[in-house]
């Protein structure tokens, strides 16, 4: 129950500091955008779990959820940021999107 009082605010939170993001690269271009395909092993979840945590991903700007693979065990987000050093992008979607997304009774 805690998990579903704490979702839109982190949802939130997280919609606001991608926006400004990408409008800051949008505005300011430096070079800061490094596009990437990433593979992002996933935890079980449930077939909705993992339904929403691909819109949560793609509602999100700068990622966009492009696949599931290995019967959802992987799914591949393009991320606009990480070709350099990718898993901080993966440790973030992990850390705080799946465990949000594998909290939920969905």
């Amino acid at each position: 129950m805690k998990s579903l009082l704490i979702f839109p605010l982190f949802y939130l939170k997280e919609v606001l500091t991608g926006s400004l993001l990408v409008a800051r690269d949008v505005l300011f271009p430096r070079q800061r955008i490094a596009p990437v395909l990433l593979n992002v092993p996933l935890q079980p979840l449930t077939p909705r779990q993992r339904l929403l945590l691909a819109c949560l991903i793609s509602m999100t700007p700068g990622t966009v959820s492009v696949a599931e693979e290995e019967g959802g065990r992987t799914m591949i987000v393009h991320s606009l940021y990480g070709a350099n050093d990718p898993q901080p992008v993966i440790d973030h979607l992990k850390s705080r999107y799946e465990s949000i997304v594998a909290k939920l009774p969905i």
